[in-house]
Protein backbone atom coordinates (compact mmCIF):
# COMPACT_ATOMS: atom_id res chain seq x y z
CA UNK A 1 0.00 0.00 0.00
CA UNK A 2 1.48 3.31 -0.85
CA UNK A 3 2.13 5.91 2.01
CA UNK A 4 3.73 8.73 0.39
CA UNK A 5 1.58 11.38 -2.04
CA UNK A 6 2.43 10.70 -6.01
CA UNK A 7 4.66 13.73 -7.11
CA UNK A 8 2.57 16.42 -9.35
CA UNK A 9 4.17 15.70 -12.91
CA UNK A 10 2.80 12.58 -14.29
CA UNK A 11 3.19 10.74 -17.78
CA UNK A 12 1.60 7.07 -19.03
CA UNK A 13 2.36 5.06 -21.86
CA UNK A 14 0.30 1.85 -23.05
CA UNK A 15 3.05 -1.03 -24.61
CA UNK A 16 0.36 -3.05 -26.40
CA UNK A 17 1.05 -7.02 -26.50
CA UNK A 18 4.30 -6.85 -23.99
CA UNK A 19 5.26 -9.54 -21.65
CA UNK A 20 5.66 -7.75 -18.36
CA UNK A 21 8.56 -10.15 -17.06
CA UNK A 22 10.98 -8.70 -19.15
CA UNK A 23 10.14 -5.13 -18.64
CA UNK A 24 10.31 -5.63 -14.67
CA UNK A 25 13.83 -7.52 -15.55
CA UNK A 26 14.69 -4.50 -16.68
CA UNK A 27 13.63 -2.41 -14.35
CA UNK A 28 15.15 -4.62 -11.49
CA UNK A 29 18.31 -4.62 -13.36
CA UNK A 30 18.26 -0.46 -12.88
CA UNK A 31 17.30 -0.43 -9.32
CA UNK A 32 20.63 -3.08 -8.25
CA UNK A 33 22.88 -1.01 -10.52
CA UNK A 34 21.87 2.16 -8.75
CA UNK A 35 20.86 1.32 -5.09
CA UNK A 36 17.37 2.51 -5.83
CA UNK A 37 14.51 1.81 -3.32
CA UNK A 38 12.16 -0.69 -5.36
CA UNK A 39 8.67 -1.68 -5.10
CA UNK A 40 6.13 -4.00 -6.31
CA UNK A 41 2.71 -4.67 -6.28
CA UNK A 42 1.01 -8.51 -6.10
CA UNK A 43 3.85 -9.42 -9.40
CA UNK A 44 1.74 -6.90 -11.30
CA UNK A 45 3.49 -3.66 -10.85
CA UNK A 46 7.16 -2.65 -9.69
CA UNK A 47 8.23 1.04 -9.66
CA UNK A 48 11.41 2.84 -8.30
CA UNK A 49 11.69 6.16 -6.17
CA UNK A 50 14.71 8.71 -7.46
CA UNK A 51 15.16 12.11 -6.28
CA UNK A 52 13.44 13.82 -9.26
CA UNK A 53 10.32 11.16 -8.79
CA UNK A 54 9.97 7.39 -9.85
CA UNK A 55 9.34 5.60 -12.94
CA UNK A 56 7.86 2.15 -13.14
CA UNK A 57 5.69 -0.42 -15.24
CA UNK A 58 2.37 -2.50 -14.34
CA UNK A 59 0.52 -5.03 -16.41
CA UNK A 60 -2.56 -3.74 -18.31
CA UNK A 61 -4.50 -6.33 -20.45
CA UNK A 62 -2.29 -7.91 -22.60
CA UNK A 63 0.14 -5.23 -22.42
CA UNK A 64 2.29 -3.41 -20.24
CA UNK A 65 1.91 -0.03 -18.98
CA UNK A 66 4.69 2.12 -18.15
CA UNK A 67 4.87 5.33 -16.12
CA UNK A 68 6.88 8.71 -14.97
CA UNK A 69 6.21 10.83 -12.02
CA UNK A 70 8.35 13.50 -11.76
CA UNK A 71 8.23 16.78 -9.08
CA UNK A 72 8.93 19.22 -11.46
CA UNK A 73 7.84 19.15 -15.50
CA UNK A 74 11.74 19.33 -16.75
CA UNK A 75 12.32 16.37 -14.57
CA UNK A 76 9.09 14.44 -16.27
CA UNK A 77 10.27 15.02 -19.61
CA UNK A 78 13.97 13.91 -18.57
CA UNK A 79 12.72 10.92 -17.57
CA UNK A 80 10.48 10.15 -20.34
CA UNK A 81 13.61 10.58 -22.40
CA UNK A 82 15.33 8.21 -19.99
CA UNK A 83 12.83 5.44 -20.36
CA UNK A 84 12.70 5.68 -24.21
CA UNK A 85 16.72 5.19 -24.54
CA UNK A 86 16.31 1.75 -21.90
CA UNK A 87 13.81 0.53 -23.81
CA UNK A 88 15.23 1.31 -27.07
CA UNK A 89 18.52 -0.30 -25.73
CA UNK A 90 17.36 -3.50 -24.30
CA UNK A 91 13.66 -4.18 -25.67
CA UNK A 92 13.55 -2.45 -29.26
CA UNK A 93 10.23 -3.35 -30.21
CA UNK A 94 8.38 -2.00 -26.88
CA UNK A 95 10.51 1.39 -28.00
CA UNK A 96 8.65 1.31 -31.33
CA UNK A 97 5.72 0.99 -29.77
CA UNK A 98 6.28 3.82 -27.27
CA UNK A 99 3.94 6.77 -26.75
CA UNK A 100 3.54 9.40 -24.58
CA UNK A 101 0.92 11.40 -24.46
CA UNK A 102 2.44 14.59 -25.76
CA UNK A 103 1.38 14.71 -29.58
CA UNK A 104 0.53 18.57 -29.29
CA UNK A 105 3.40 19.50 -28.70
CA UNK A 106 5.39 17.95 -31.67
CA UNK A 107 7.89 19.97 -33.08
CA UNK A 108 8.16 21.74 -30.26
CA UNK A 109 12.42 21.91 -28.11
CA UNK A 110 11.63 18.96 -24.90
CA UNK A 111 10.48 20.89 -21.74
CA UNK A 112 14.13 20.16 -20.52
CA UNK A 113 16.35 21.78 -23.39
CA UNK A 114 17.65 24.52 -23.60
CA UNK A 115 20.01 26.51 -26.78
CA UNK A 116 23.11 28.07 -24.94
CA UNK A 117 26.09 29.89 -26.61
CA UNK A 118 29.52 29.87 -25.44
CA UNK A 119 30.97 32.91 -23.17
CA UNK A 120 34.40 31.78 -22.44
CA UNK A 121 36.53 28.39 -22.25
CA UNK A 122 39.91 28.64 -20.69
CA UNK A 123 42.59 26.12 -18.99
CA UNK A 124 41.92 25.76 -15.11
CA UNK A 125 44.96 22.98 -14.36
CA UNK A 126 47.24 20.92 -16.17
CA UNK A 127 43.90 18.51 -16.84
CA UNK A 128 41.02 20.29 -16.88
CA UNK A 129 38.96 23.24 -18.95
CA UNK A 130 36.41 25.65 -17.60
CA UNK A 131 33.89 26.42 -20.05
CA UNK A 132 30.85 29.17 -18.89
CA UNK A 133 27.30 28.84 -20.99
CA UNK A 134 24.74 31.60 -21.45
CA UNK A 135 20.92 30.74 -21.41
CA UNK A 136 18.18 31.73 -20.42
CA UNK A 137 15.79 29.72 -17.78
CA UNK A 138 18.98 27.53 -15.74
CA UNK A 139 16.81 27.95 -12.18
CA UNK A 140 16.36 24.08 -12.94
CA UNK A 141 20.26 23.71 -12.61
CA UNK A 142 20.17 25.29 -9.59
CA UNK A 143 19.12 22.43 -7.29
CA UNK A 144 21.24 19.92 -4.99
CA UNK A 145 19.15 17.62 -6.16
CA UNK A 146 20.57 16.83 -9.67
CA UNK A 147 24.03 17.61 -10.26
CA UNK A 148 24.31 16.26 -13.67
CA UNK A 149 22.89 17.60 -17.49
CA UNK A 150 23.66 16.82 -20.95
CA UNK A 151 26.10 19.17 -23.08
CA UNK A 152 24.80 18.79 -26.75
CA UNK A 153 27.00 20.19 -29.48
CA UNK A 154 26.66 20.10 -33.12
CA UNK A 155 29.72 18.54 -35.72
CA UNK A 156 32.54 20.64 -36.27
CA UNK A 157 31.95 23.17 -38.56
CA UNK A 158 28.00 22.75 -38.30
CA UNK A 159 27.25 26.72 -38.58
CA UNK A 160 23.12 25.65 -38.95
CA UNK A 161 22.69 22.65 -36.49
CA UNK A 162 19.82 21.17 -36.08
CA UNK A 163 18.64 20.88 -32.36
CA UNK A 164 16.23 18.17 -30.84
CA UNK A 165 12.35 18.39 -31.07
CA UNK A 166 9.23 16.17 -30.22
CA UNK A 167 7.36 13.79 -31.90
CA UNK A 168 4.49 12.93 -32.27
CA UNK A 169 4.22 10.16 -30.21
CA UNK A 170 6.38 12.46 -27.42
CA UNK A 171 9.51 11.23 -27.74
CA UNK A 172 12.63 13.28 -28.77
CA UNK A 173 13.76 13.20 -32.12
CA UNK A 174 17.67 14.17 -32.44
CA UNK A 175 19.01 14.90 -35.64
CA UNK A 176 21.09 11.88 -37.20
CA UNK A 177 23.67 10.97 -39.92
CA UNK A 178 25.82 14.14 -40.86
CA UNK A 179 23.38 16.22 -38.36
CA UNK A 180 23.74 14.05 -35.55
CA UNK A 181 24.61 15.92 -31.52
CA UNK A 182 27.25 14.60 -29.58
CA UNK A 183 25.54 14.66 -26.03
CA UNK A 184 28.14 13.92 -23.09
CA UNK A 185 27.01 14.32 -19.60
CA UNK A 186 28.78 16.84 -17.36
CA UNK A 187 28.40 18.66 -13.71
CA UNK A 188 26.90 21.98 -13.51
CA UNK A 189 30.24 23.23 -11.49
CA UNK A 190 29.33 26.52 -10.80
CA UNK A 191 25.80 28.34 -11.92
CA UNK A 192 24.13 31.87 -10.99
CA UNK A 193 20.30 31.39 -12.87
CA UNK A 194 19.87 35.28 -12.10
CA UNK A 195 22.65 36.43 -14.35
CA UNK A 196 22.08 33.45 -17.09
CA UNK A 197 25.31 32.19 -16.45
CA UNK A 198 26.58 27.78 -15.92
CA UNK A 199 30.31 26.77 -15.39
CA UNK A 200 31.18 23.60 -16.19
CA UNK A 201 34.81 21.90 -16.16
CA UNK A 202 35.70 19.41 -18.84
CA UNK A 203 38.82 16.64 -18.89
CA UNK A 204 41.38 17.15 -21.34
CA UNK A 205 42.03 13.60 -22.91
CA UNK A 206 43.03 12.73 -25.90
CA UNK A 207 39.97 11.95 -28.67
CA UNK A 208 37.49 13.91 -26.63
CA UNK A 209 34.79 15.69 -28.86
CA UNK A 210 34.02 18.27 -26.13
CA UNK A 211 37.35 19.08 -25.12
CA UNK A 212 38.44 20.23 -29.03
CA UNK A 213 35.46 22.17 -29.22
CA UNK A 214 36.15 24.38 -25.99
CA UNK A 215 39.99 24.75 -27.14
CA UNK A 216 38.60 26.38 -30.98
CA UNK A 217 34.86 27.33 -30.20
CA UNK A 218 34.76 30.93 -30.17
CA UNK A 219 32.24 32.85 -28.29
CA UNK A 220 29.00 33.07 -29.16
CA UNK A 221 28.70 29.69 -30.59
CA UNK A 222 26.07 27.73 -29.64
CA UNK A 223 25.76 24.32 -27.93
CA UNK A 224 22.56 22.74 -26.08
CA UNK A 225 22.13 22.05 -22.21
CA UNK A 226 19.47 19.05 -21.81
CA UNK A 227 18.91 18.20 -18.63
CA UNK A 228 19.13 18.40 -15.54
CA UNK A 229 19.77 14.47 -14.18
CA UNK A 230 21.64 12.00 -12.15
CA UNK A 231 21.76 12.06 -8.56
CA UNK A 232 22.53 14.94 -5.99
CA UNK A 233 24.47 15.80 -2.89
CA UNK A 234 24.53 12.98 -0.59
CA UNK A 235 23.29 14.52 2.86
CA UNK A 236 24.57 12.01 5.26
CA UNK A 237 27.23 13.79 8.39
CA UNK A 238 30.25 11.34 7.62
CA UNK A 239 30.95 10.63 3.28
CA UNK A 240 33.51 8.90 1.81
CA UNK A 241 34.15 10.66 -1.49
CA UNK A 242 35.63 8.80 -4.74
CA UNK A 243 36.22 9.25 -8.39
CA UNK A 244 38.69 9.44 -11.36
CA UNK A 245 39.33 12.14 -13.01
CA UNK A 246 35.61 12.47 -14.97
CA UNK A 247 34.40 12.77 -11.51
CA UNK A 248 36.09 15.00 -10.15
CA UNK A 249 33.90 18.42 -11.46
CA UNK A 250 30.99 16.27 -9.62
CA UNK A 251 32.95 15.87 -6.16
CA UNK A 252 34.04 19.19 -5.90
CA UNK A 253 30.63 19.91 -6.10
CA UNK A 254 29.88 17.93 -2.77
CA UNK A 255 32.50 19.34 -1.48
CA UNK A 256 31.33 22.97 -1.58
CA UNK A 257 27.83 22.43 -0.63
CA UNK A 258 28.94 19.71 2.50
CA UNK A 259 31.78 22.54 3.58
CA UNK A 260 31.46 22.52 7.34
CA UNK A 261 28.70 19.92 7.79
CA UNK A 262 30.58 16.82 7.32
CA UNK A 263 33.71 14.82 7.87
CA UNK A 264 35.48 12.02 5.95
CA UNK A 265 37.75 10.92 3.21
CA UNK A 266 38.18 12.38 -0.05
CA UNK A 267 40.20 9.62 -2.52
CA UNK A 268 41.15 10.86 -5.66
CA UNK A 269 41.88 7.97 -8.17
CA UNK A 270 43.08 10.27 -11.02
CA UNK A 271 46.90 10.50 -12.59
CA UNK A 272 47.27 13.85 -11.36
CA UNK A 273 45.29 15.63 -8.36
CA UNK A 274 45.87 19.51 -9.34
CA UNK A 275 42.22 20.03 -9.77
CA UNK A 276 41.09 23.11 -7.95
CA UNK A 277 38.93 21.67 -5.09
CA UNK A 278 37.55 23.85 -2.78
CA UNK A 279 38.29 23.86 1.01
CA UNK A 280 36.54 20.98 3.28
CA UNK A 281 37.18 21.99 6.58
CA UNK A 282 36.58 18.27 8.07
CA UNK A 283 37.50 15.61 4.75
CA UNK A 284 40.82 14.51 4.58
CA UNK A 285 42.09 14.30 1.03
CA UNK A 286 44.11 11.03 -0.40
CA UNK A 287 45.66 10.54 -4.01
CA UNK A 288 44.98 7.16 -4.98
CA UNK A 289 46.88 7.60 -8.46
CA UNK A 290 46.47 3.50 -8.53
CA UNK A 291 43.10 3.84 -8.53
CA UNK A 292 39.56 1.74 -7.86
CA UNK A 293 42.42 -1.31 -6.86
CA UNK A 294 43.64 0.73 -4.61
CA UNK A 295 40.50 1.91 -3.01
CA UNK A 296 39.41 -1.66 -2.76
CA UNK A 297 42.61 -2.45 -0.92
CA UNK A 298 42.28 0.45 1.70
CA UNK A 299 38.59 -0.55 2.23
CA UNK A 300 39.03 -3.86 2.61
CA UNK A 301 41.96 -2.72 5.78
CA UNK A 302 39.69 -0.01 7.18
CA UNK A 303 35.50 -0.43 6.10
CA UNK A 304 33.23 2.41 6.69
CA UNK A 305 31.10 2.96 9.22
CA UNK A 306 27.47 1.28 8.49
CA UNK A 307 26.14 4.56 8.69
CA UNK A 308 28.94 6.10 6.39
CA UNK A 309 27.56 6.89 3.30
CA UNK A 310 29.73 6.37 0.12
CA UNK A 311 29.83 8.52 -3.41
CA UNK A 312 32.19 6.79 -5.90
CA UNK A 313 32.31 7.26 -9.72
CA UNK A 314 34.96 6.14 -12.02
CA UNK A 315 35.10 3.64 -14.57
CA UNK A 316 32.79 0.69 -15.42
CA UNK A 317 35.67 -2.00 -14.27
CA UNK A 318 36.31 -0.05 -11.61
CA UNK A 319 32.56 0.33 -10.39
CA UNK A 320 32.43 -3.53 -10.92
CA UNK A 321 35.03 -4.48 -8.30
CA UNK A 322 34.26 -1.96 -5.78
CA UNK A 323 30.44 -3.28 -5.86
CA UNK A 324 31.94 -6.59 -5.30
CA UNK A 325 34.07 -5.24 -1.91
CA UNK A 326 31.47 -2.75 -0.61
CA UNK A 327 28.25 -4.73 -1.22
CA UNK A 328 29.46 -8.33 -1.62
CA UNK A 329 32.38 -8.41 1.07
CA UNK A 330 31.83 -5.80 3.01
CA UNK A 331 27.87 -5.97 3.29
CA UNK A 332 27.88 -1.94 3.03
CA UNK A 333 24.04 -1.26 3.20
CA UNK A 334 23.12 -0.08 -0.77
CA UNK A 335 21.15 2.56 0.50
CA UNK A 336 24.06 4.37 1.85
CA UNK A 337 26.24 3.89 -1.57
CA UNK A 338 26.29 6.17 -4.69
CA UNK A 339 28.45 3.47 -6.91
CA UNK A 340 28.12 5.28 -10.76
CA UNK A 341 30.01 4.06 -14.03
CA UNK A 342 31.19 7.70 -15.37
CA UNK A 343 32.96 5.68 -18.65
CA UNK A 344 32.98 2.47 -20.15
CA UNK A 345 36.79 0.89 -20.41
CA UNK A 346 35.38 -2.43 -21.55
CA UNK A 347 34.41 -1.68 -24.87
Amino acid sequence: MRTTPLPEFQSEALLPGQDFAPVEQLIRAEAAQHGLDLHTGNGRSIWCQVEQGEFGARKRGDGVLVFARAHRADALAAMQQAIGEHLAHHLPAAAAALRWPSAADAGRPPANFSLARLVSSRRISADFWRVRLEAPGLHRFAGDDSLHFRLVLPQPGDAAPEWPVLGGNGQVVWPCGARALHRPVYTTRAIDPGRCWLDLDIFDHAGGRAIAWARTATAGAPAGLLGPSGGGIPQAPRLVLAGDETAYPALARILEARAGSAEGDLFLLGARADYPFPAAPGIRRHHLPQGAAALCRRLRASPPDPGCFLWIATARSGIDSLKAVILGELHHHSGQTHLSAYWNDKD
